[in-house]
């Protein structure tokens, strides 16, 4: 029975707005086919001759019966199959129901029965199908006339060729209405992939730029400082940096979930940092560990910065809140510089710090001047 309802291709798996097109054709369908039905029901105990009205009554109280049915399980495979046969017996006994004088013309109620079940059915099956039960219930209809007016029947032969053509005009606008709906769920479907191909882009360059920036920050850091020789070589501390440059770039990508303590983290870059670091923090920040990351990742890079270029061997680090804000700030007294100089191929505070902090929401704020010393504010949500 399943084989009568209609479905999308198996090649083709229908869209979110195809699916919503035929729950709302089938309710549409079943609306429409269940109110004509109630109304031709309606109409036909007034065309009915006295001798046949309560026999016609019968039948028009069959009908508002089955409309119940039609209604309650529409969406049942079964429905269809059994409707197009209640149709063709309502066919087959115009012999009893129609006047003679109506059944040869498009005033026969039973005609406008067909007609509407074979335009509903257009919404409610495959076209085979369609079909199937518009041939089924016409032919009916043609043999219920034969019946009836064996002489005159013949006439009701053109009426028959309409109803098909009017099952074909609702197959057309079916089969219209669907292809609108396809094209919507091809334009999702694409604004989607483009939305998803963006996505993946924009992660595969936050990745290639968290790459740079932690190379930049580690191996790179390391190897200027020996070659500029900022250190001679000799410096206890040099052999565990360049250990932990090694440990950090084998390591596979990773984005800490949970939260984490940010003091705990600037403590362990104030202790490893190439300058002596005097610290001003309190107890314990708690914070997306993400951010946390960042903020320490920036931090180191600014400390770095200060033995690369300020000329001093010291600098301060504080933590504190400024209403829903963390704020952490790195400072020194040497030479400073002019921010807006800065090469654009110059990594350190663009990438490892600035687009660091972007990337997690937050912001940095570098303020020096020649001769003035150097200020890096990192700012980021509280929570």
């Amino acid at each position: 029975m399943s084989a009568w309802r209609p479905g999308p291709s198996p090649l083709r798996p229908a869209g979110a707005t195809e699916r919503e097109l035929r729950r709302l054709g089938r309710r549409y369908a079943v609306v429409m086919r269940t109110t004509a039905l109630c109304c031709v029901s309606g109409a036909a105990l007034f065309q009915a001759t006295p001798d046949r009205r309560a026999l016609v009554a019968g039948v028009a109280t069959g009908l508002a019966a089955w409309s119940v049915v039609y209604v309650r399980f529409s969406s049942r495979g079964w429905l269809l199959p059994v409707d197009t046969l209640v149709i063709m017996l309502l066919c087959l006994a115009q012999r009893w129901t129609v006047p003679p004088d109506a059944a040869v013309d498009s005033t026969n109620w039973v005609l406008a029965v067909v007609t509407v079940t074979a335009i509903a059915h257009q919404w409610l099956t495959t076209a085979a199908g369609g079909v199937l039960l518009t041939i089924a219930v016409v032919v009916a209809h043609l043999a219920g006339n034969a019946l009836a007016l064996p002489e005159t029947w013949s006439g009701t032969v053109s009426l028959g060729l309409w109803t098909f053509a009017e099952a074909g005009l609702s197959r057309v606008l079916f089969l219209l209405v669907r292809a609108g709906a396809q094209q919507a769920d091809r334009t999702v479907a694409a604004s989607e992939r483009a939305r998803r191909d963006a996505a993946v882009a924009a992660a595969r360059r936050a990745d290639e730029r968290e790459h740079l920036a932690i190379l930049h920050d580690t191996a790179a850091a390391t190897l200027l400082a020996v070659g500029t020789r900022m250190v001679d070589g000799t410096e206890p501390w040099l052999a565990e940096q360049a250990a932990r440059d090694l440990e950090i770039l084998a390591a596979q990508p990773h984005f800490p979930d949970g939260d984490t303590d940010l003091v705990r983290l600037l403590d362990q870059v104030a202790r490893h940092a190439p300058v002596a670091v005097e610290v001003r923090l309190p107890a314990a920040v708690p914070m997306p560990a993400i951010r946390a990351t960042a903020i320490s990742a920036a931090a180191r890079e600014a400390l770095t910065n200060v033995a690369r270029h300020a000329g001093v061997d010291t600098a301060v680090l504080v933590v504190g809140r400024a209403g829903d804000r963390i704020l952490v700030e790195i400072s020194d007294q040497g030479r400073g510089f002019a921010p807006e100089r800065v090469p654009p191929h110059r990594r350190g505070v663009s990438q490892s710090i600035a687009q660091r902090m972007a990337r997690v929401g937050g912001r940095a704020i570098v303020t020096s001047r020649p001769g003035a010393g150097t200020r890096i504010f990192l700012e980021v949500p509280d929570g």
